[in-house]
């Protein structure tokens, strides 16, 4: 939001943090921007690593691989720490 569309940030109401958010805004808006485009980048990279997980734990079923997706499209590593630490049963051979 802050990279986008600055003017429209309350500052005076967030305390100290909005000083330090005025601040990168009025000095470092083009770093602010950088970051902003590269942590979308890594969310869609982990997205995409994420239905490629899916598959390698067996969640084949495209409407749950699309949750993933989504999911760590729009969470990054909070969605992706749960699939990745996820270890499926292990299926019985009688």
């Amino acid at each position: 939001w802050i990279t986008l569309w600055p003017s429209t940030i309350p500052y005076s109401h967030l305390g100290i943090f909005g000083i330090f958010l005025n601040y990168l805004v009025e000095n470092h808006h083009k770093w602010v921007c950088y970051g902003f485009w590269i942590s979308w980048l890594i969310h869609i990279v982990e997205a995409f690593y994420g239905v490629k997980l899916c598959q390698s734990k067996g969640i084949t079923d495209p409407a749950i691989q699309f949750q993933w997706f989504i999911q760590t499209l729009l969470f990054g590593y909070a969605s992706f720490g749960l699939l990745v630490s996820y270890k499926p049963s292990a299926k019985k051979h009688y």
